[in-house]
């Protein structure tokens, strides 16, 4: 089945079943892409950005797929299940099942914000790009979820009060972060991951987006773009009327990204 230039389709075994979207791109070509999702309450609202982004990158020739992390927006699973290690085994399939479908010689990773964090485990264990582009991405995850716990705290203080009979969602034992699970494991594995120089592999090359300098990016950046100053902002909270999706200012952005993939000098 084909939507609009796209196919979903599952990956995985069905006790680890995936969500997947292939957007294929027309002619043939040896550069693909798997577009790596944010984490918790930044899938939702970027799902249709996410989904537009995918679509601009196919239509300049490089087929791309995205995906949803297991117990994460489509996937199978419970949120009770996401950890480092899931979504290391979630990037393996979603890289193999886009070089099966595309027969591609180089692969590039986008990976946006909390996602970027699953990389580090991932190159550290074997993983295999030609490039990384990490898209505003988190570089603190011991400092994101503090900023997550805060944030939730003001949130669950701002629901209105419960109907008769219903509980009021303000305990934040219930182990959820910003309307979605956040099990213990998880929040212990970003607690202790930082994008830093131990990144860095000579083999990969890595570019970003960002919105401000890169002074709080310890990562060795081959080359930057500049995300512009009005791009929809991921950090905006809970409510999911925040869902933005490509403006036409980002759409230039995407456009020199993937004319940029297109031209590099692969090795």
């Amino acid at each position: 089945m084909s939507l609009d230039g796209w196919e979903p389709f599952w990956l995985g075994p069905s006790s680890h079943r995936l969500y997947a979207a292939l957007h294929a791109a027309s002619g043939a070509s040896s550069t693909g892409i798997v577009l790596v999702p944010p984490l918790l309450h930044e899938l939702p609202r970027s799902r249709r950005f996410i989904t537009e982004v995918a679509s601009e990158l196919a239509g300049l020739g490089l087929p791309t797929l995205r995906f949803d992390f297991h117990g994460t927006g489509d996937s199978g699973g419970s949120g009770e299940e996401l950890d480092l290690a899931s979504m290391h085994r979630d990037l393996e399939l979603a890289v193999a099942a886009l070089r099966e479908r595309t027969r591609i010689k180089r692969l590039v990773l986008v990976a946006w914000r909390g996602g970027a964090l699953a990389l580090r485990g991932w190159l550290e264990s074997g993983g295999a790009a030609d490039l990384i582009l990490l898209w505003e991405p988190i570089v603190d995850g011991g400092a994101w979820v503090q900023e997550l716990v805060e944030t939730d705290a003001r949130e669950r203080a701002l629901r209105p009060p419960p109907r008769a009979g219903v509980p009021r969602m303000t305990d934040p034992s219930d182990g959820q972060l910003m309307g979605f699970p956040a099990p213990s494991r998880l929040r212990a594995d970003l607690g202790k991951t930082r994008l830093d120089k131990g990144m860095h592999r000579d083999d990969v090359p890595m570019w970003a987006i960002v919105r401000n300098d890169l002074a709080e990016l310890p990562v060795d950046i081959a080359r930057t773009l500049p995300l512009p100053a009005n791009a929809p902002s991921f950090n905006v909270g809970a409510a999911m009327d925040a869902t933005f999706f490509l403006t036409p200012p980002v759409r230039e952005l995407v456009g020199k990204l993937g004319q940029a993939v297109r031209e590099e000098a692969w090795a």
